[in-house]
């Protein structure tokens, strides 16, 4: 009888998983079909040109979810730094591995500055917090070897994109504050972190920064965080 019992809760239990599985999983289909994924990172080259820039990373340096590149957080830049060569090794999905062998075949090249938008993915596709970390330090060394300076950032609050569930937005926020306790370990005097988890607490209606898909940013979105990004360029 007790038997009998155990295996109906159990059964229920896995049951009510099984839905909320099925739920999300068809919530995240639906609202990525509202986004494109064929916007091109953002570039403007410029052998001549007095500043270099880079900009690599994931959707967040590409700038999913905006209605043009240039609306992006490099596009954003551009405007405000017209006489800068901008290259752009940005690609939707990368996670830090991918970013590690990327940035081992630029090596030799030299940016006055690189911003790295980089560990969302990570975060989402549950990476082992020890692989992020041991990661995140090879990004850093990497990118310091062919920029003056280097800015980082991963994302806000996963937990909060309305595109996610209970448990699974417990889950994003635990993550996310985890990952940004890594990268602030990074922080000296060439590195600086764009704190995005905290700074976006300072932002009224945040969550009308989201593009479509309730998951990456809209036109707004990527200003507001390129504004976060230019308070730590050193001019």
């Amino acid at each position: 009888m007790i038997l009998s019992v155990v295996f109906k809760i159990v059964m229920i239990i896995v049951l009510v998983v099984l839905i909320f599985i099925t739920i999300q999983v068809g919530t995240i289909s639906y609202f990525a079909k509202k986004v494109t994924q064929t916007i091109e990172p953002f570039e403007k080259l410029d052998p001549q040109a007095p500043l270099k820039v880079l900009f690599i990373g994931d959707s967040t340096a590409v700038g999913t979810g905006a209605s043009t590149n240039l609306h992006s957080t490099s596009g954003w830049f551009s405007q405000d730094f017209p006489e800068a060569s901008i290259e752009n090794y940005s690609r939707n999905g990368m996670q830090l591995k991918k970013l590690v062998d990327i940035l081992s075949q630029v090596k030799g090249r030299h940016f006055d500055l690189a911003v790295v938008q980089i560990g969302a993915n990570d975060i989402v596709y549950l990476t082992n917090l020890k692989d992020i970390e041991t990661r995140q330090r090879e990004v850093i060394r990497l990118t310091k070897e062919i920029a003056d300076q280097v800015i980082i950032l991963h994302s806000g609050d996963i937990g909060d994109a309305p595109l996610f569930f209970w448990p699974l937005t417990k889950l994003y926020s635990w993550r996310s504050y985890k990952v940004r306790e890594i990268y602030q370990k990074s922080e000296d005097e060439r590195v600086s972190y764009v704190n995005i988890i905290e700074l976006e607490k300072s932002v009224k209606n945040s969550r009308e920064l989201y593009a479509a898909d309730n998951f990456h940013l809209n036109d707004e979105g990527w200003r507001t965080w390129y504004q976060f990004i230019k308070m730590e360029i050193v001019k």
